[in-house]
Parts: C-alpha cells; sequence; structure tokens
C-alpha cells in the first residue's frame, strides 16, 4: 500500500502536549481533502472539508462526537496530519476517491458516496441482441451506450430504442427463433417478429445496429428519417410516412435531458476545466475511460492553446482502454458531476469537439461559474473512518 505522503502534499506533525495554535496557523482556511494518522501512519479518518483548519480545531480541541452514544478523543490517537489542497468539487472527488482506495481498500466501497454510472449495453453481433441496462463495464462483446442520469433513465431509454425501432419487447419469445409463437405486437404492426421467422436474425441483428447507431448520433438518424419520410410521402405511401413520422418523435428524445451524454464507452473522453487556486485561474483535466489526470494549470485564458491541445491530445493518445474496477469507478464520478448543476460544476467538452475556440469558450464559461462559498466552519462533505 502507497504511504500517506505519497498521496497527499503537506503533512503536518501533532504533538498532543503541545500548544495546538501554531499548528492551525500552519494549516490553510482552505478546502482540502486530509487524512488523520497515527504515531504509525497507519489511517485514522479521512475527510473532503471546506476549511481544512476549521476541521482540524474541531477534532484536535478535545472529544468529537461520532455517534449518538460515542465519543473519540483524537488528541490520543493521531500524530499526523496528511493534506491536499483542492480547488473545485470535481477536483476534491477525484482525489478523495483516489485516497480512500489506497487507504482503506477493504472498507472505502459503498462508504464513499459516489453513483456508479449507469450505461446500457447491446451486442448486434449476438445471437439473440437485445438491450440491458448495467454498471458493469466488464464484458469484453457488444458496445456500452452511456452514461444516463440513473438506472430509470437507462429503463425508459431501451423502452424509447424498442418503441422507436418496434424491436422485440420479450426476449423469452425471441429466444425461440424462428420457432416462437409472435406476441400482439405483430398484430399492431409494431414489431416484424424474428421470433416466427417472419424476418431473419439476421435482418433483425441489422435493426439492433441501425437503433444503437440512433442513440449514439442521433442527429444523424433523424436527418436520415426525415429524408426516407419525404421520400414517401411523394411517392403518396402516407401510411408508411406516418409510421416514419411516428419513429422521429420518439428519436427527437434522444441525445437530450438524462440521454444527453449517451455515446459508446470508448468515446467516454472529456477536456475538463475546473476552478484554480485563484479567481481567475483553471485547471485542465484530462478524461478518458476509466482515468482522470490533471494535465496543466492556466492563470488565465490559454495564448498559445494549440501547444496546449496538441499536449491533451498527445496524452490522450497513449491513454490505456482496458478498465480496471478502479476504472469504472472514476466513470462514475465524472458522470456524477457530467449530470450535476452547470453553472457551478466546471465545463466538460467532448474531447473529440475540443479546439482552440471550443478551449477558449470553455474558459470563459469557468469564469461566468458562481464562485464556491468560503466556509468559516468545516464544512465536511465527505468522511471514512478506520476505527
Amino acid at each position: 500500500m502507497r504511504a500517506p505522503g505519497d498521496i497527499f502534499e503537506g503533512t503536518i506533525e501533532f504533538d498532543p502536549g503541545g500548544d495546538l495554535q501554531p499548528l492551525l496557523k500552519s494549516a490553510p482556511p482552505r478546502w482540502a481533502v486530509y487524512l488523520l494518522a497515527d504515531e504509525h501512519d497507519r489511517p485514522v479518518q479521512l475527510l473532503c472539508v471546506r476549511n481544512l483548519r476549521a476541521s482540524l480545531k474541531r477534532r484536535l480541541e478535545g472529544h468529537e462526537p461520532i455517534g449518538p452514544s460515542r465519543r473519540v478523543d483524537y488528541r490520543q490517537i493521531v500524530r499526523r496530519i496528511h493534506y491536499r489542497r483542492v480547488d473545485s468539487a470535481f477536483e476534491a472527488d477525484v482525489v478523495y476517491l483516489e485516497a480512500a482506495r489506497t487507504l482503506f481498500p477493504d472498507s472505502y466501497q459503498g462508504m464513499v458516496g459516489f453513483r456508479p454510472a449507469w450505461f446500457i449495453h447491446v451486442n448486434p453481433q449476438a445471437e439473440f441482441p437485445r438491450y440491458t441496462k448495467t454498471i458493469d463495464l466488464s464484458a469484453a462483446e457488444g458496445m456500452f451506450i452511456g452514461p444516463v442520469e440513473d438506472k430509470h433513465a437507462a429503463a425508459r431509454l431501451i423502452e424509447l430504442v424498442e418503441d422507436a425501432f418496434d424491436l422485440c419487447r420479450y426476449y423469452k419469445i425471441l429466444i425461440e427463433a424462428p420457432r416462437g409463437r409472435a406476441c400482439a405486437y405483430k398484430e399492431m404492426g409494431r414489431c416484424p417478429a424474428p421470433c416466427d421467422g417472419s424476418i431473419s436474425m439476421q435482418q433483425y441483428r441489422a435493426m439492433i445496429a441501425e437503433s444503437a447507431a440512433a442513440i449514439i448520433d442521433p442527429a444523424q438518424a433523424q436527418r436520415a428519417g426525415r429524408l426516407r419520410m419525404e421520400q414517401a410521402a411523394a411517392a403518396l405511401q402516407f401510411e408508411s410516412a406516418a409510421r416514419i413520422k411516428a419513429m422521429l418523435d420518439r428519436l427527437g428524445q434522444l441525445g437530450t435531458g438524462a440521454f444527453r451524454h449517451a455515446r459508446r464507452l470508448e468515446d467516454f473522453r472529456f477536456v475538463s476545466l475546473q476552478r484554480g487556486p485563484r479567481d481567475g485561474t483553471a485547471k485542465l483535466f484530462l478524461v478518458t475511460p476509466g482515468s482522470i489526470s490533471e494535465v496543466a494549470g492556466l492563470i488565465a485564458e490559454p495564448t498559445q492553446p494549440a501547444d496546449l491541445l496538441r499536449h491533451v491530445l498527445a496524452l490522450a493518445a497513449g491513454a490505456t482502454e482496458r478498465l480496471t474496477p478502479g476504472g469504472i469507478e472514476r466513470i462514475g464520478l465524472v458522470s456524477q458531476h457530467l449530470f450535476a448543476a452547470k453553472n457551478t460544476n466546471g465545463v466538460f467538452v467532448r474531447l473529440s469537439q475540443i479546439d482552440e475556440k471550443a478551449l477558449a469558450r470553455a474558459f470563459r464559461d469557468l469564469r461566468r461559474q458562481k464562485a464556491p462559498e468560503e466556509s468559516e466552519t468545516e464544512g465536511a462533505s465527505r468522511e471514512l473512518e478506520a476505527m
């Protein structure tokens, strides 16, 4: 296991018999992720707070309650404080997750408070393809599309696509193809019934592939659909044109709201600008599938953005695509911030859309966001106990 000193940037020694004031003066009254450790540098408590000085004062001045009937005297346990200054909620969450995973490997999961990222999965080449919602991104075959806002959004997305493309709703019947007994959707003209052999499974797989492409690029699917509708209307095939229009109405929901970030997992690549240590400054993070890295600090709007972008793209090109359990957790963390309030949560730009103008615009958008409020109190947002 990595030593705490390898994770944090600052260390403060604590003498329980000494004067607490010099220690408090050395602790910045700012946002930080920090660790209380014992005399052997073993983790005692990991916290994310808005005011490191106020938090240490609260915990080290005397008995601190940690439950309705339980109190702990940190002065008898703590001998060292490791900390790392952070400047945004995103950076705080990244640092906290990495520290929790390293320092509390057996207990951090389920206790750090980060929601998993929800995706939908489909393998158009499977014998009997179907959409499923999932947080497990480890499957080797098929494609993951997401993230979507939550599991309910994932279920709605599957239902939406099934309705738009008249896909099979009953998988237990589909796997009987071509000797299955068609359900009522065939009679309503809402399913081509691969189950009873009305179309081949090869044709049905092509429908699945087309539907997946529409989720990933709804604008292209809508353009193609409008063209087919116009052609059908021109040929006086009004019933066909009406069906296409109904499909387009459903497709109009794709790429919006809870589905606005739905792309292939391999395209989960972003440049994120987050607040820096002073007003008007920023930190640039690179997000790729399973990794988050701080790339640069910006003291002002970039004057040579091309050089910075070349550096970012080179780093992205060298990023590994193999997902570990920790990488899946990082995707969940980023997903949580993607769906958070835009006016306070930094700026995320897809790597495929980043250029000099987009980078400059992101920097200006960040400056217009509301700055986090300073705190005179601890402002603890996350904490993990070893006891």
